[in-house]
């Protein structure tokens, strides 16, 4: 029988009999709040309506949470227990996709949910249950996938051939490969990862589910067999123990349509349940309270420090809710109590402090220390706590250090119990002084805490409801507090209990902090950076490949097995399978529903000559001020990182003339007044839900992102608070005053930020690619995006540090301020407004140009400025949009071949690119029609569906490189802005053979097109680039975002840009697509064509010869081709 003949048609799939239903209500239905009633004009206290159908026989149910939101997700739960290091539960969730008995073709699963408006099916492990996830932009789409989808859930084929590639092997060389094993071997040894590995163990009994390391050790992964994986299978992942949760839009009839339909057999039990109640308390007895754990690191400049208590139980709701509260008090801002301690100060003891309640059965209070300075001479054993392979220092008396007279504590950080004492300290000083004498600090915490989460779930609402959901699933599977019992929704008034919450009584605080941190017993770790642990790691893993070797004693034999397995997992689904598959009803997708509008305004406000709103469901206001840079001289622009991590993270000296608003008055002030860092900061974390300013389009430092010629300030707030937050807003930016104890605490923590981010593969990747690809071409000076690069930066950074250091910050504050004027005398910028669907947006404009004018009329006059009062043409008569970009790219007219060694790394990554100029929107040369009427974006509309269709979940580039266990992925992707074209391998074991294996795909499909792209995957491609279109319209945030994208690049709605989009998209057909492969994909395989290749590996990796003539460049040679003295 061939594989069309095995897999059924949809007419087969009908559940059960009219007689009886597959499904019943379980329960009445419970409403979800959004948010709470404190939104002002804003008000919106709706609740998703949520049901739970139960299955008539089994334990399995269906969660259906109605949102109303575009986008529709499906989450499959299976909770799953974690008992050993060998990843179980990781590998299966891998080998779920390899096919099922119903639908056993490889791939089946990803084409058909390509198919119907998504980018594929997804999963993810977790300590304690393991998720199969679907977003998709259709009702129908959901529906359609459902059964193929739960049938590889329940019913896998588990092949061995399957667990040789996607699991682990080695090959002939004895060299080790799996998609799994690939994964791991860059995570496990990752300093996040091993520490919550061991501080789980530390405060989880043995038997919990939370002592285990759910990915898996590789070493164990080594050791693990497919029969293992079955039989884990078997016990965990029947009918009984799964739960569905569905969110988005749901029609009333859903359920009887598609849940009552679903074959019955698939979702047939087997009279497997593991429920059972779980031990999840501390070991009894236990002696050991801390452990020293090194992590491989590039430097040896900082470490962490994770501290965790054990917490109450899932179903103490309140109290749960309560902590969440405290630890917002305690370090949810940059001014809470343990920030000023042991962050905001000129030497800091540690680059951020966070700290949350996790979502295990048993809750784990946690505070993670992260960036804390290491000392270069050791430090005293942690005696009894100390991890079996470590080696322990020398111990020193912290009294007689003078590596730092600045502050003494540094050298002794890492000292045995050192930082747990100063932190048991503080925790005790805010005890004892009732919370800084503040009667308000709780009920403060609290209403923060109610707005973050309202914002959350409004920016992702089908995300932010299965994070609510799931600690239920799981606590009804393994908690002694549930007894088995299925219950949803215990967080479903969390509004209503945080609003009681704020108003307890100081008393109930105290005690809480008393109770659960003060006296409750403290565990933790501290984590060591290593630069000789990478090294070590590899030549363990090389010693464990010559054993491998040696034990093959048919190479040959070994080498066929393996090409066997490889051939029989390909994902190849036949065409007339494709043809046969359900999809939706286009017409039945939709974006959020909004109104959009741009105004060019008749005076600028200040930097803004346009204004451009959107009006759609929502609680919130957000406002972006987008300010241009692109002609801020090169002096400055060494600056702008450290201008954007101080913005607002600084002391305010406000002129005699403007308002101070302190909740009480908006009498002006009589005098200047200087308004510290701690408050100002405190009183604008309480006003706004979010801030952020940034170079470019991405709210991160260091990030180096698109429209690098922006400077941009953002906020969130609710409505009401709109004008206090812009008058903030607008203070700090006018009238921030950038002190040395600022700078040097701000300079010290982005220091050990780079720090950090040389440890992660990715951002190495991408910022040493941003390093070769960014030069002006006029001028050949830095663009911002090389200058705000930690490359760059770190450098700089150090010089700051040493001028503040040494009596010279006032060459440092005078080129922050130059900064400050440069943004405040801009011109040509434009604002953004998300509001909520009733607002009118002029008001909101009104308060902007009130404050503008009279904040910067003081600003003028104290910086003796010309003109009082900023005076642009009274007449704007062009708009900023569309903004004009020059490509940056170099003229290459040879490979350009880099070759990165990083010692901290275990697996690699390559990023591979070249110039890529060609139209995605309007030129604007011609009127929007007749250039939609030519088509003139079709290679970039085709490039994006070919590049979708090679890049799917089990497309041609995953059989390549993960099916063959060389990769864990990779990617290929166009970069409209930059116009950059770039294939990326992620997380390699072997990148050379992963890299010559995408040359081999590529030469392949041009002499066998036919054989990867048949005519059903054209609308494949078109159903994924729908979906796409469809997130990035889908909620308030997504939408204000989009919007300035589409103004950026001409666009004058939403309207108009889905026009183009959809009009091109249409009209791509299979010639188009065969056509931007062989002119734009081929030349990856071409080694003589001018591109910029770049290897970022494990230290000892040696390049062939063949691959071409990489040059071995260190980071340090990089960074050091930077100017550091500005």
């Amino acid at each position: 029988m061939t594989a069309e003949e095995n897999t059924p048609s949809p007419a087969s799939d009908i559940g059960s009999s009219s007689k009886s239903p597959l499904f019943v209500k379980d329960g009445e239905d419970i409403f979800i709040q959004r948010s709470s009633n404190d939104s002002g004009s804003c008000k919106q206290s709706v609740g998703y309506r949520t049901s739970v159908y139960k299955h008539f026989e089994s334990n399995m149910r269906f969660v259906v949470c109605r949102v109303p939101s575009p986008i529709y997700t499906l989450n499959i739960y299976v909770p799953t227990a974690v008992t050993d290091n060998k990843g179980l539960p990781h590998t299966l969730e891998h080998l779920i996709f390899c096919g099922s008995k119903r639908y056993p073709v490889r791939g089946y699963l990803d084409v058909l949910a390509a198919h119907n408006y998504s980018v594929g099916t997804n999963a993810w492990t977790d300590s304690d249950h393991t998720c199969y996830t679907l977003d998709a932009a259709a009702e129908d789409a959901v529906a359609n996938v459902l059964p193929a989808f739960l049938d590889h859930v329940l019913n896998p084929l588990l092949r061995d051939d399957h667990f040789v590639t996607e699991v682990y092997h080695y090959d002939e060389t004895g060299k080790e490969q799996g998609v799994v094993f690939s994964e791991m071997v860059s995570y496990e040894n990752n300093e996040e990862e091993l520490s919550s590995y061991h501080l789980n163990n530390l405060v989880y009994n043995t038997s919990a589910t939370y002592a285990g390391y759910s990915g898996g050790k590789t070493r164990d992964i080594a050791n693990l067999t497919n029969s293992e994986i079955i039989d884990y299978h078997r016990k965990y992942y029947d009918a009984n123990n799964v739960t569905i949760v569905l969110t988005g839009a749901f029609s009333d009839d859903f359920e009887d349509r598609y849940l009552q339909t679903i074959p019955a057999d698939i979702i047939q039990s087997h009279g497997h349940d593991s429920r059972e109640p779980m031990d999840c308390s501390p070991p009894k007895n236990s002696i050991v309270l801390q452990e020293t754990v090194k992590f491989p690191s590039l430097g040896t400049d900082v470490g962490s420090f994770d501290f965790g208590w054990c917490g109450p139980p899932h179903e103490d709701v309140e109290t749960i809710i309560a902590l969440d509260i405290l630890m917002e008090y305690l370090a949810g801002t940059s001014s809470s109590p343990l920030d000023l301690r042991f962050v905001e100060r000129p030497s800091p003891l540690a680059s951020s402090v966070s700290v949350g309640v996790n979502d295990n059965i048993t809750k784990m209070l946690n505070m993670t220390f992260s960036g804390v300075p290491y000392p270069h001479n050791e430090p005293t054993d942690r005696a009894e706590g100390s991890s079996d392979d470590e080696e322990n220092g020398e111990a020193h008396d912290c009294d007689d250090e003078d590596d730092d007279a600045e502050d003494p504590d540094i050298p002794c950080l890492f000292d045995d119990g050192y930082l747990q004492n100063l932190l048991l300290e503080e925790l005790q000083r805010i005890f004892d002084s009732r919370f800084d004498g503040d009667p308000h600090a709780l009920a403060n915490a609290a209403k923060r805490l109610s707005d973050g989460l309202a914002s959350k779930i409004e920016k992702s609402p089908g995300e932010a409801l299965q994070e609510l959901f799931a600690p239920d699933i799981v606590a009804s599977h393994f908690s002694q507090g549930s007894r088995g019992r299925f219950r949803i929704g215990l967080l479903a008034n969390q509004f209503d209990v945080i609003a009681e919450l704020g108003i307890r009584p100081i008393e109930f605080w105290l005690g809480l902090l008393k109770k659960w941190l003060i006296d409750g017993t403290v565990y933790s770790i501290a984590m060591v950076p290593d630069s000789e642990l990478g090294p070590k790691l590899e030549l363990e893993r090389k010693e464990r490949e010559q054993a491998n070797e040696a034990k093959i004693v048919d190479k040959e034999a070994h080498s066929r097995y393996i090409r066997e397995a490889v051939e029989s997992n390909k994902a190849n689904v036949p065409d007339k399978m494709k043809r046969g598959m359900p999809t939706p009803d286009p017409s039945k997708t939709a974006i959020l529903p909004h109104t959009q509008s741009l105004v060019v305004l008749e005076k600028a406000i200040g930097p803004v000559t346009a204004v451009q709103t959107i009006n759609a469901d929502s609680g919130f206001v957000e406002a972006q001020i987008q300010i241009p840079i692109g002609d801020i001289p090169e002096d400055q622009r060494a600056y702008l990182a450290l201008f954007q991590g101080l913005l607002m993270n600084t002391d305010l000296v406000l002129p005699a003339g403007v308002v101070y608003d302190d909740d009480s008055s908006d009498t002006p002030l009589k005098t200047e007044k200087r308004i510290p860092y701690a408050e100002f900061e405190g009183k604008l974390s309480d006003i706004v839900t979010s801030r952020y300013s940034c170079v470019g389009q991405m709210p991160k430092l260091f990030a180096c992102y698109w429209l690098d010629d922006i400077f941009v300030v953002d906020f969130l707030a609710p409505c009401k608070r709109y004008a206090r937050a812009l008058r903030w807003i607008v203070q700090s930016l006018l009238f921030s005053d950038f002190t040395a104890d600022r700078i040097l605490a701000c300079g010290q923590n982005m220091l050990t930020t780079i720090a950090e981010m040389k440890r992660d593969v990715d951002e190495l990747v991408f910022t040493v690619g941003v390093h070769f690809t960014n030069t002006s071409p006029v001028s050949g000076s830095l663009t911002n995006r090389r200058h705000t690069s930690f490359l760059a930066q770190e450098g700089v950074l150090k010089g700051i540090i040493e001028n503040v250091k040494t009596g010279k910050a006032e060459n440092v504050i005078s080129r922050l301020r130059d900064i400050q004027s440069t943004l405040v005398q801009a011109t040509g910028g434009f604002m953004a407004l998300s509001l909520p669907s009733n607002e009118d947006p002029k008001p909101y404009v009104d308060t902007f140009a009130c404050e503008w004018s009279m904040s910067y009329r003081k600003y003028a006059e104290r910086n003796n400025l010309a003109a009082v009062v900023p005076t642009p043409k009274t007449v704007v008569n062009k708009s900023p949009f569309p903004i004009y970009y020059q490509c940056v790219f170099p003229a290459l007219t040879k490979p350009l071949l880099v070759h990165v060694p990083v010692q901290s790394l275990q697996a690699a990554m390559s990023r591979f690119s070249f110039k890529l100029d060609i139209p995605f929107c309007p030129t604007g040369k011609r009127s929007f029609d007749d250039e939609l009427a030519d088509l003139i974006s079709l290679d970039c509309f085709a490039l994006q569906m070919l590049t979708s269709l090679l890049g799917r979940i089990d497309g041609p580039l995953s059989n390549a490189v993960r099916g063959k266990g060389y990769s864990y992925g990779a990617s290929m992707f166009h970069l409209q802005w930059t116009k950059e074209f770039v294939l990326e391998v992620d997380r390699a074991s072997d990148i050379v053979k992963a890299v010559g294996a995408i040359k081999q795909l590529l030469l392949d499909i041009k002499d066998n097109w036919g054989a990867y792209v048949g005519d059903t995957d054209v609308s494949l491609a078109r159903s994924v680039v729908k979906y796409g279109i469809t997130l990035g319209q889908s909620t308030p945030k997504r939408m204000l975002r989009s919007s300035i994208s589409n103004s950026i690049h001409g666009f004058s709605s939403a309207k108009e840009c889905n026009t183009w989009c959809s009009t091109h998209i249409a009209a791509v057909k299979m010639s188009d697509m065969r056509r931007v492969f062989e002119k734009y994909v081929l030349p990856f395989a071409d080694d003589a064509y001018p591109m910029f290749r770049l290897l970022v590996t494990p230290l000892d990796t040696e390049v062939p010869a063949e691959l071409g003539p990489f040059e071995r460049m260190t980071l340090e040679n990089i960074s050091a081709t930077y100017k550091t003295d500005y």
